[in-house]
């Protein structure tokens, strides 16, 4: 199997960076309170990149892919993201903090580049 990725589309391009920067997003902090900063490999999150395995094998194999599946795995992908930080913010004391660090939005942004490469790719 060849590597052409110079012959990708703009969108093929695109759902490729995007599952790089959200493997990369795995070794940032996924959470820190000050006593403790964990990656996304301790915090679980690294099966959040379950979501991203659809488009980027339909990329790399380059074969066709159907949208509906791959907006449906991003949008899980966005879901089960936004879930993750919203779990990490509490009240303590009567002041909200937020535990979630770099890591999980980072991800959040590749995902959004993921949605932007799926709509962008041409076959």
């Amino acid at each position: 199997m060849k590597f052409r990725f110079k012959q990708w589309d703009l969108g093929s391009k695109l759902i490729f960076i995007a599952t790089c920067l959200a493997i990369a997003s795995f070794f940032f902090k996924w959470l820190d309170i000050g006593v403790a900063a964990e990656n996304g490999f301790l915090q679980g999150g690294v099966f959040f990149i379950v979501c991203f395995i659809y488009p980027f094998l339909k990329v790399v194999r380059e074969k066709k892919m159907n949208k509906i599946i791959a907006y449906a795995f991003a949008l899980v992908a966005i879901f089960l993201t936004m879930m993750y930080v919203s779990s990490k913010t509490v009240d303590f004391f009567g002041e909200t903090i937020r535990g979630a660090a770099a890591g999980p939005y980072l991800f959040l942004a590749s995902c959004g580049l993921l949605s932007f490469g799926i709509f962008s790719r041409k076959y």
